[in-house]
């Protein structure tokens, strides 16, 4: 997203979550970024209500499937949205599960040659 940054459509983002039953974790602020996992209906639910808000510049990057040792591991399984202070915070969690590049190329963060 471009920013998240009103606290009543960060609500509504949580509120969405919890009632997809999607884990993650959310940058707030300028750009605002969203990383979650769950169920592949979860996941669908979670996208068509956000959309729904009509928030400016949000794009859905891309939809992957988990490893299985890594389900339940991006918010230490805790349903809804968890706040994170930075994007450095937001990478580290997705390098302790193996996402790091995977993010990193996603949001075009890695330097080319």
């Amino acid at each position: 997203m471009h920013h998240i940054s009103n606290p009543a459509k960060f609500r509504r983002l949580k509120r969405h979550a919890l009632h997809a039953n999607v884990s993650g974790l959310v940058k707030t602020g300028k750009p605002g970024v969203l990383v979650f996992e769950g169920t592949k209906d979860s996941i669908s639910t979670f996208l068509e209500n956000v959309r729904a808000l009509r928030y400016l510049q949000f794009q859905h990057v891309d939809t992957r499937p988990l490893a299985h040792d890594a389900r339940g591991r991006l918010a230490q399984s805790k349903v809804g949205l968890q706040e994170v202070p930075d994007m450095r915070t937001l990478v580290d969690a997705l390098d302790a599960i193996g996402l790091k590049a995977w993010f990193r190329a996603q949001m075009s963060m890695d330097k080319g040659p």
